[in-house]
């Protein structure tokens, strides 16, 4: 056997080895991509039920008003809690939207990015919700009340003490929002809140992005390796 025919051999198994990488690679994207969309086969009935409560909730807020138009301090802090509830269901809208334009036949990288500003979206949501919670607390005493049992927090609670509440409330979410951007990177390195973030976005969605992740690191290592 000559040089020249070591050479030939030699080339045809690069060759071989090169296709079953490639084999290999697109069996796992296609592997890895289809767990990718299991994972993700509960969150868009989830969201489509948090939009529909929410909904519901913008729908009674709706009908509260309009049956106590005539006074404003009952339609005050039910207008607070429709703003509040609406931004809800467009959030939620903006995650269905989401979800249905991910391409995952498409390029991963895009997919990857696409799935993590739906997760950065999920933890914004659920961090504002508890950012203005306390600000949202009185007037969903003083609607709930009035509301579901007819009680006027007004009189029974009394004026001051619902004012002073209010205030209270206003006055936490610039402290809260300061916290959150001052400790903010700081805390993200922590495991704790890592763990935290990845539930509050929703196990699917990280598990979704995980298999994703896979899959690029072994496309990037196909590409250095070749």
């Amino acid at each position: 056997m000559t040089f020249e025919d070591l050479q030939e051999q030699w080339a045809a198994c690069d060759k071989k080895l090169e296709q079953s990488i490639r084999l290999n690679t697109a069996l796992l994207r296609e592997s890895r991509v289809r767990q990718a969309r299991s994972a993700l086969r509960w969150l868009s009935p989830f969201v489509v039920v948090d939009l529909l409560v929410n909904l519901m909730v913008v729908i009674a807020l709706g009908a509260f008003i309009a049956s106590h138009v005539t006074d404003a301090a009952f339609v005050a802090p039910a207008i607070v809690l429709d703003a509040f509830e609406i931004g809800l269901v467009v959030a939620c809208a903006r995650q269905l939207a989401m979800l249905s334009a991910i391409d995952f036949s498409g390029p991963i990288v895009s997919a990857q990015k696409a799935l993590e500003t739906l997760r950065r979206l999920r933890i914004r949501k659920t961090m504002w919700t508890l950012i203005l919670a306390p600000a949202l607390w009185t007037p969903l005493v003083v609607v709930g009340l009035e509301g579901a049992f007819g009680v006027n927090a007004y009189s029974s609670l009394g004026g001051a003490w619902l004012v002073a509440n209010a205030l209270f409330g206003v006055a936490v979410i610039p402290v809260m929002v300061w916290i959150s951007r001052r400790f903010g990177d700081r805390m993200a390195q922590s495991p704790f809140v890592q763990r935290l973030m990845n539930d509050i976005a929703g196990r699917s969605l990280t598990g979704a992005k995980a298999f994703l992740d896979q899959v690029a690191i072994f496309e990037r290592e196909d590409v250095h390796a070749a």
